[in-house]
């Protein structure tokens, strides 16, 4: 299937038995990917954690390295976008689509790799989300694995629990990472080999270039635009193949630093820390995994009762479906460019149209 590696993983926990589905073109020509798909595959598996990558992930497109955890929370379907360079490592492991169903009778780990999925079992329940990354790179032996991960928050449960991609938050802002608390899994782990093709190559690579002229052209510096954030940035990094560096890397002692995902540090400064303290708080934040939405004490928010759901955001549920960062709607991303590429990279029939209907199923 073009743009996609070729596999689901429907991993039974329970069992400890990983069956591999094979990705249909009627799948994709309804549901496109990303937010849609997952849906799609939650109604199949209601009491599933799924993860998926959306149809221009891990491509040239600019901005492509979203992918999508979805599941149900508080009886609502909710989503939480995960970026920096795990949505294209989670589909180059050989499965674009992940299910979690069931539980474990004790913690383990998944580890995705070369169109294999392995149930491990695992004593790192209790470890930091650090601790925790740094141990499966050491024990899996590639420092370039991307790792989910949960904390404290999310192993306690907490409304406040925040995955965490490698050392950093993502933005979880409905707390699935409890989700993966109750299932006993710790985190996925994933090292991706395989390949993305292309049905019509020069189409795709034009529409991904129209798109990226026109971000470059808007984009005007890097990092994220909070006072008082420059003076203390050591550098700004981007996530894959993205064209906007906005996230800050802020040292918080002599051998450590944070990056700073933007929502997060605003948050901390709405609860009253100046930007050097919120950058500090953010870090004991992400080792713990609990989302400083709620509160300024990363300890406290470990067991925090449940919260409200919090919904999609304007048009994120368009962004999350192609598996690109929506942070690039603040430069007006060019949608028709967007669109010629799903056409063109998978040779399906899909318009503006067939996507928007796709988007409002969510």
């Amino acid at each position: 299937m073009e743009l996609y590696t070729d596999l689901i993983a429907v991993v039974d926990l329970e069992e400890g038995e990983v069956e591999e589905v094979d990705i249909e073109e009627e799948f994709i020509e309804k549901n496109i990917g990303g937010a849609c798909a997952n849906t799609a595959l939650l109604a199949q598996y209601p009491d599933a954690v799924v993860l998926g990558t959306g149809v221009l992930t891990g491509t040239l497109f600019p901005g492509s390295a979203l992918g999508v955890m979805t599941a149900k929370k508080n009886g609502t379907v909710c989503h939480s976008a995960f970026n920096w360079f795990s949505g294209p490592e989670l589909k180059l492991s050989g499965f674009s689509f992940v299910v979690l169903k069931g539980k474990a009778e004790n913690p383990v780990y998944l580890w995705l790799h070369d169109e294999i999925a392995d149930i491990e079992s695992t004593d790192l329940w209790g470890k930091t989300t650090w601790d925790t990354t740094s141990w499966l790179r050491e024990e899996l032996g590639e420092d370039r694995i991307q790792t989910l991960v949960i904390g404290e928050g999310g192993e306690k449960k907490s409304g406040a629990a925040l995955l965490v991609n490698n050392y950093w938050g993502t933005d979880d802002r409905n707390g699935l990472a409890a989700l993966l608390g109750e299932k006993n899994v710790k985190g996925i782990a994933m090292r991706g080999m395989g390949e993305v093709e292309i049905s019509e190559p020069e189409d795709f690579i034009s529409a991904a270039e129209d798109a990226l002229t026109g971000l470059k052209s808007k984009i005007k510096k890097r990092g994220a635009p909070v006072e008082g954030l420059d003076a203390i940035t050591q550098r700004a990094d981007a996530c894959f193949n993205c064209p906007y560096a906005c996230r800050n890397f802020v040292k918080t002692g002599t051998d450590e630093g944070v990056v700073i995902f933007e929502r997060h540090l605003r948050d901390l400064m709405a609860h009253g820390l100046d930007v050097k303290k919120a950058a500090e708080t953010l870090q004991t934040c992400y080792q713990l995994g609990v989302n400083p939405a709620y509160g300024k004490d990363p300890k406290a928010l470990t067991t925090l009762g449940p919260q409200p759901v919090q919904p999609l955001e304007g048009k994120e549920g368009w962004y999350y479906t192609l598996g690109v960062c929506p942070i690039l709607d603040q430069f007006g991303i060019d949608e028709d460019a967007a669109v010629r590429a799903v056409a063109a990279g998978t040779g399906l029939d899909i318009s503006a149209e067939t996507l928007d209907d796709a988007v409002s199923r969510l």
